[in-house]
């Protein structure tokens, strides 16, 4: 069976930043399972593994735009320090609960912030993916490919 929309897809990756530096692996966690087509892995990559089999291997170099995206300025927000918890550390990813005009909360998903500053009163939260903006490396090996 080879990859196609809506097939379940199991590999085993490594992503490399643009400096060629391990950025993660799923080598340490187990194999990552997505349904392709979903969104669920960049775009570039998604592409590369089109029409790939099972044993298959791919090397795949992304732009941004095909990898995570543009790094987005706008995606810096700052909030007060004492709406997180006292021992939050640079690097650390925080949860956003998005609310409405309203205040009720928004069901979107877990959306994370990785703080970027700690200031005496505020602290700086950054929603771009830590790869936003700059272009990657994929390798993948296609462990498996079935359907949902």
């Amino acid at each position: 069976m080879h990859i196609a929309q809506g097939s379940l897809v199991t590999i085993h990756y490594s992503l490399f930043d643009e400096e060629g530096e391990l950025f993660e692996s799923s080598k340490e966690e187990g194999p990552a399972e997505f349904v392709h087509g979903e969104g669920d892995v960049p775009p570039g990559l998604e592409q590369a593994l089109e029409g790939k089999g099972g044993g298959e291997t791919v090397r795949v170099e992304l732009e941004h735009e095909d990898a995570f995206g543009a790094y987005m300025p706008e995606g810096l927000i700052s909030v007060p320090r004492d709406e997180l918890p006292e021992d939050v550390e640079l690097g650390d990813l925080v949860p956003i609960i998005l609310t409405d005009d309203e205040g009720s909360e928004i069901e979107e998903g877990d959306i994370e912030f990785r703080v970027v500053e700690l200031r005496p009163d505020e602290v700086v939260l950054d929603a771009n993916h830590p790869l936003a903006g700059q272009k990657v490396t994929f390798e993948v090996e296609v462990l498996a490919v079935g359907t949902q």
